[in-house]
């Protein structure tokens, strides 16, 4: 017979696999967003048990991802206007501070300053080649890269939390007409901003890429869905 330690691990380890299970159905785009979650129908597929699955759900909404309201249960998180700019707001304000962080303490060293002008090639090769899977990958590549540099381990597991859903919008609903190729220019500014040490000129191409990204986002989810 299994002690209580014993029982309580391995109720944590099927919600931490819960959790992972449906973050993976929900940002490889199954479920769209406002699609309800039913716990029922989750535990059959995922042959995870219901209290766990409950748990999952609950952690799930402290993430973003799911929202859970009374008599309706759980449901995907809904693409709404200030949903959108508030999740590119707090990605671009989370970059700005990390280069803040690494010009003003003279860290951004020759060798960082490659390792981004190398995934702006590879983000460059990959839309040429109509690679859109990795092309998306590349871009959080990007960006997380720059936080990481920032220094600050909070801001790195808060920007990532948001690329996830950022990621998941792009591989569901695409980028607009030369979207990518104007993505291409502003990575551009963005390094050469930081080759020159230019803080302000970093910033506002930050700012630059963070306004396409709202007006093509939602603009490709109002095509295909309202938003509220």
């Amino acid at each position: 017979m299994s002690s209580p330690s014993e029982q309580d691990e391995s109720s944590h380890n099927a919600v931490d696999q819960a959790v992972e299970r449906i973050r993976t159905i929900i940002l490889t785009g199954k479920y769209a967003p406002g699609e309800r979650l039913k716990v029922g129908e989750l535990s059959k597929e995922l042959g995870i048990s219901a209290m766990p699955m409950r748990e999952a759900l609950r952690k799930l909404e402290g993430q973003g991802l799911v929202e859970i309201e009374p008599n309706r249960g759980a449901t995907v998180r809904k693409l709404d206007s200030q949903f959108i700019r508030d999740c590119w707001e707090i990605n671009a304000e989370l970059q700005i501070l990390a280069i803040r962080r690494c010009i003003q303490g003279h860290t951004l060293t020759l060798s960082r300053l490659e390792e981004l002008q190398r995934l702006c090639d590879a983000f460059d090769d990959a839309v040429e080649s109509g690679q859109r899977v990795v092309s998306v990958r590349l871009n959080r590549e990007l960006h997380t890269r720059i936080v990481e540099l920032g220094g600050n381990r909070e801001a790195v597991r808060i920007f990532n939390l948001g690329w996830e859903l950022i990621s998941a919008f792009r591989l569901q609903f695409g980028y607009g007409s030369n979207r990518e190729r104007d993505l291409m220019r502003e990575h551009r500014l963005l390094v050469d901003a930081l080759y020159r040490q230019d803080i302000a000129m970093a910033e506002s191409a930050i700012r630059l890429q963070q306004a396409g990204a709202i007006a093509d986002v939602m603009a490709r989810v109002e095509r295909q869905r309202p938003i509220d």
